[in-house]
């Protein structure tokens, strides 16, 4: 059985703080940086580069160079939300 939720590593670093992991079998991408938070999810790892993402979402909106600066523990926060956010789409597009 897939873990529902696996980290490659936890938010760490500034400007940007970006962290890794997978969600669902879903690799993702999350990076706070300049003014915004973001999250990007991909079918596996070795589309980061290779591939649009398949879903993108803007977490959060800071003023200019605060995204950078953002806790880890708000960091994951915001990972979750995009979590929720991907299921969210991937629930809509099952009921289509």
């Amino acid at each position: 059985m897939k873990k529902i939720f696996k980290w490659i590593y936890k938010p760490e670093g500034n400007c940007p703080v970006q962290s890794e992991g997978y969600f669902l079998g879903y690799y993702f991408y999350f990076r706070a940086r300049h003014e915004l938070a973001t999250i990007e999810f991909y079918n596996k790892k070795e589309d980061f580069c290779r591939e649009e993402p398949i879903y993108y979402f803007i977490l959060k909106e800071t003023s200019q160079h605060r995204a950078g600066w953002l806790s880890k523990r708000e960091s994951m926060y915001l990972i979750f939300k995009g979590c929720l956010k991907l299921l969210y789409k991937l629930f809509e597009s099952k009921l289509k």
